[in-house]
């Protein structure tokens, strides 16, 4: 589910119709769900004996191509026990990440942070399950980030606040976080560079200021002068 959607039975690739893979995956990502619900996502825009027909045209394709995928219990479709999902992978990682007490380990977080579920579709039920992992993505990215720096790694904490900012770019804990790690490295002039891409975005996207909390850590970087006024352009000023 996340990425392209790929189906794989006994570790080989199992095409199948699009409208099979649509019902499939709103049973694997919303979760158990009565018939004329899944019907209703799917084809929102078709009345309800219309939908319900798609529906039952795309589970017959589903049962033959990949049969035993969804267990229908009467009205309920739900996934079947015996099919796993990347995405349990992703959420093992990011419970034990949040909720663990082990150090995370130093270096690039797992590959499949920062991709979405199923690029492309469009489909508007798919937005609450997108949005449920980039929160939860960032969330454990920032925990990660915070026990590796508390452990005395700033360099092994960069890559996990850096991906947190990826994530969720207005996102000022992450940020703040991002510029407090380049502080505990040494570098106060990635500190105060991170800091202005921050602010330059929040002011193009959202026309507001970062907050005095991320103000006053560049102010304590730089004790003399105003790092946070833009230097202004002689030439540009006199246009």
């Amino acid at each position: 589910m996340i990425g392209p959607f790929q189906v794989r039975v006994d570790g080989q690739v199992r095409p199948m119709p699009h409208s099979a893979e649509r019902v499939l995956a709103v049973v694997a990502l919303v979760g158990p769900l009565a018939r004329s619900r899944a019907a209703a996502l799917l084809w929102p825009d078709a009345s309800p004996s219309r939908a319900g027909a798609n529906l039952r045209a795309a589970l017959s394709r589903l049962g033959d191509v990949a049969e035993g995928f969804v267990h229908l219990s009467g009205e309920v479709l739900a996934l079947a026990e015996e099919a796993s999902l990347d995405l349990d992978t992703a959420f093992a990682w990011i419970n034990a990440t949040i909720y663990d007490d082990v150090l995370p380990a130093a270096g690039a977080p797992p590959a499949w942070i920062g991709r979405t579920l199923l690029p492309g579709w469009g489909d508007g039920w798919l937005t609450g399950p997108n949005e449920r992992l980039q929160m939860l993505e960032a969330q454990a990215l920032g925990s990660a980030a915070e026990r590796l720096l508390a452990a005395g790694h700033p360099d092994g904490a960069l890559p996990y606040a850096l991906s947190a900012v990826e994530v969720q770019p207005w996102s000022e804990s992450a940020n703040r976080l991002t510029i407090e790690i380049h502080a505990r490295r040494g570098d106060p002039s990635n500190a105060l560079r991170h800091y202005r891409r921050f602010r330059h975005a929040l002011g193009l996207e959202l026309g507001v200021e970062p907050g005095p909390d991320i103000r006053a850590a560049i102010r304590q970087l730089y004790p003399f002068g105003n790092p946070l006024v833009e230097a202004v352009d002689p030439q540009a000023a006199r246009r």
